[in-house]
């Protein structure tokens, strides 16, 4: 590696981690967003968890009818599992239009590009812990009570930020330069979802769609926070997938940072 790419990456690196330090700024405009959205609202974010409330229980009730699911085990699944996609899902597509919605801020303000990353993150957690708590009332109407499968959560959730973070960033950058990029993204994830064993459960796929699965990144990622809170222990299949995903993609968005990041506000 030449000396002048050592040197975009050390400042790529830089730019992560003043990013991190400036968490003050990305904490407040997370919070202002949200409160934003739901101004004058008499039940405010917790409008989210009622909508998810109600999809959860009408998909659950027609999916558990269809294909004759146990309604105790397969609605607590649906519900967590529909709560963990759309995080994943709207970090990275919240992620593609980060810096586009942030022109304003990017051409003004000199602040660590990472910041609008780490902002999109912090305010759809807000979102999902909103929206996990009918898991935990639906977990506890059936007599799923958490268990001690619940410590898995902190490296099953770290593996997951891990991975949507550095997707997110990736998505970002390329969207600055490409503007189809963020449509791309969202029909991508449409067809992801049907892909991936949200809807339904990894046992009831056979011959090819098990290999589908099996290669389907986001299935491992899920499992890794889905798993502990179904009270179950992820494969090491999941951890290492979910692991080795998350590292290979870093290296590749840090080398793609290094090399594009003084380009964004002029893509902008």
């Amino acid at each position: 590696m030449s000396q002048v790419s050592r040197q975009k990456v050390a400042l790529a690196l830089e730019d992560l981690v003043g990013g991190l330090y400036h968490w003050r700024l990305w904490y407040l405009l997370g919070l202002n967003e949200i409160r934003h959205r739901y101004r004058r609202s008499m039940i405010g974010p917790f409008w989210l968890t009622l909508s998810m409330g109600v999809q959860a229980t009408v998909m659950g009730v027609l999916f558990g009818f269809l294909f004759q699911h146990n309604l105790n085990r397969f609605l607590p699944y649906l519900c967590v599992s529909l709560v963990v996609w759309n995080f994943v899902q709207s970090v990275i597509s919240d992620g593609a239009m980060s810096f586009i919605g942030a022109t304003g801020l990017i051409m003004q303000v000199k602040r660590p590009l990472s910041v609008h990353i780490y902002q999109v993150i912090w305010r759809n957690l807000i979102i999902a812990a909103h929206t996990i708590v009918i898991f935990f009332i639906v977990g506890l109407i059936f007599g799923m009570y958490p268990g001690w499968t619940y410590v898995l959560l902190i490296p099953g959730l770290t593996l997951m930020i891990l991975n949507i973070s550095w997707m997110a960033l990736g998505a970002a950058i390329l969207s600055a330069r490409f503007r189809d990029v963020p449509m791309i993204v969202q029909n991508a994830f449409t067809v992801l979802f049907w892909l991936t064993p949200v809807l339904y459960l990894p046992s009831q796929m056979t011959g090819k769609m098990q290999i589908v699965i099996l290669l389907n990144p986001f299935a491992h990622i899920l499992e890794v926070v889905r798993a502990p809170l179904m009270l179950e222990v992820p494969s090491a299949t999941n951890w290492l997938v979910a692991a080795g995903v998350g590292i290979v993609g870093w290296v590749l968005v840090l080398l793609l940072f290094a090399r594009t990041r003084s380009r964004v506000p002029y893509w902008l």
